[in-house]
């Protein structure tokens, strides 16, 4: 890929409206083989290892996360959003992100008998320096990753993050199948991201210049202090109850609680990430248009929501099904906790999205302030909720509900500070989106029929009972929302086509010069 160094704003509305069209397309297909290839890999996993394994990481997962907000610092967003992004500057940025992941990598090994106090767990220590060196692994592509997003090559940037999803699952599962118990999480905590790194230096061709100093990216480093203060805010909303659970609680119940929450995100993250990959660089170039802008925002805000509110919906009310199919009896008890996370789909991927709605106009600053009520709120809860709830054994399910209200409240005020400061109409997003709480309802009605049928026909197999009440579903919602699902579909396939034949084109152009 060549380094380009033009602003976004050179674009044209048509180039831009196709190249959107076209990564969306990619995104989407990626996506769905991504999902498969995660529930397979998670099953089996869920099932061989069980409960301790997961606990344990999830004690140490929080650390990982806290410090990877500062190695990052925002800097590959900054180098997405930024107007004119040169050789040097990213330069910079990239060796910026090399001295953050080595001293992240000190911070995280020498917090280890840290973590192992504070759990009580002796085995805690030898996990968290195995981990450690996760940081740096990650920091080596992230620029090279973000640079394919600025220049809108999602496709491939989709393809290289399902090879690499599939060779973290395949050395994952082999370690499993090897007896490596829990070292087989951290296997794949390595497996993944190295050929993410691996792959982004190969499809991007390029390689950062030595150079720190006199490149003008100071701005940028600014941008992406901003960005880290609201990461961190939202690392608070997001982890705080998982430490609290793994204190007071123990380590089965964080496994239970992590693993349902974690499942309930899979949907958020296959799909919220590369479709924010898409949102950031579109509305970033569009911004200096304001009916473009608006355009490009409502329509991927309607698209969020044809597909999430039927997923949180589907997903609480299959929740119980779901988790034993994946992970079978000692999981059991992590469906009703599933049922719960599973109604913030919708929540948690508008939060997410709004997030890039401040990135593309370059307000990280307006989003960290955003962040601070929405945090101290949040942590709140959750303090007073382990602290009341902890002698109780519903503890988890409480706390559980508290996150999910307390957090759809907060998400309507962030929401609404970010569409009065773009400029955007709530009433505009509702009326787009009326047929899709229409399908999400009558989607319910079906799932819930399907349920009463199989109970009066004596059937009680999950195996049999979820796919049903999965294509039931589907057809039910997929039959009010007819018109605007066969848009996205049909349109997805034609730009996922479109998309496959240029790539060929330039493929077969670059043949003789490389010949030459």
């Amino acid at each position: 890929m060549a380094f380009q160094e033009l602003p976004p704003v050179d674009r044209n509305a048509e180039q831009l409206r196709h190249d959107v069209r076209r990564g969306s397309s990619a995104v989407f297909v990626a996506q769905v083989v991504s999902q498969l290839i995660s529930l397979i890999v998670l099953a089996i996993l869920l099932r061989t290892l069980g409960l301790e394994p997961y606990g344990l990481l999830g004690m140490v997962l929080p650390l990982l996360a806290l410090i990877r907000i500062f190695i990052y610092s925002g800097l590959d967003v900054a180098a997405i959003q930024e107007p004119l992004l040169d050789r040097q500057k990213a330069s910079a940025l990239f060796w910026a992100n090399q001295i953050l992941g080595v001293l992240g990598t000190g911070v995280v090994a020498l917090s280890a008998p840290w973590v192992s106090w504070f759990y009580g767990r002796e085995e805690l220590v030898s996990l968290t320096l195995a981990l450690s060196g996760t940081m740096i692994v990650t920091t080596l592509g992230a620029q090279h990753q973000a640079l394919l997003q600025r220049e809108l090559q999602l496709g491939r940037l989709s393809a290289i993050r399902v090879a690499s999803q599939v060779i973290g699952g395949l050395a994952a599962l082999a370690a499993a199948f090897a007896g490596a118990g829990l070292w087989t999480l951290v296997i794949q905590q390595y497996a993944e991201p190295a050929a993410l790194t691996v792959l982004s230096w190969i499809v991007t061709g390029w390689r950062p210049a030595i150079v720190l100093r006199g490149t003008g990216s100071r701005d940028l480093l600014r941008f992406g202090g901003h960005y880290t203060l609201s990461a961190f805010l939202l690392y608070l909303m997001s982890h705080v109850d998982k430490i609290l659970v793994g204190r007071f609680l123990g380590s089965q119940a964080l496994a239970l609680y992590y693993q349902a929450f974690n499942l309930a995100q899979k949907p958020v993250s296959l799909v919220v990430s590369p479709l924010t990959g898409v949102m950031l660089p579109a509305l970033a170039h569009a911004r200096g248009e304001a009916s473009l802008y608006r355009q490009y925002a409502i329509g991927f805000l309607r698209f969020l929501n044809w597909i999430m509110v039927p997923c949180g919906i589907g997903l609480a009310l299959v929740a119980d099904e779901t988790m034993a199919v994946l992970g079978g009896p000692r999981w059991s008890d992590a469906g009703p906790i599933l049922m719960i996370f599973a109604l913030m789909i919708p929540f948690q991927a508008l939060f997410n999205v709004t997030g890039t709605i401040y990135a593309s106009l370059g307000r990280a600053d307006r989003m960290a302030r955003a962040c601070i009520p929405v945090a101290g709120i949040m942590c709140t809860a959750f303090l007073l909720t382990v602290k009341l709830a902890a002698p109780s054994p519903h503890a988890v399910h409480i706390l559980a509900w508290v996150y999910f209200v307390t957090f759809a409240v907060c998400v309507l005020a962030y929401v609404g500070y970010a569409f009065w400061m773009s400029g955007l109409a709530p009433q505009m997003v509702l009326r787009a989106t009326r047929s899709v709480w229409l399908g999400s309802l009558m989607m319910a009605l079906a799932v819930l029929a399907t349920r009463s049928v199989f109970s009066l026909l004596g059937l009680y197999s999950e195996y049999v009972l979820l796919p049903v009440e999965v294509v039931v579903g589907m057809v039910a919602y997929f039959l009010v929302t007819r018109r605007m699902s066969i848009e996205y579909l049909i349109g997805g396939f034609k730009g996922f086509w479109s998309q496959s034949r240029e790539n060929a084109s330039q493929s077969q152009a670059q043949e003789p010069s490389q010949r030459a």
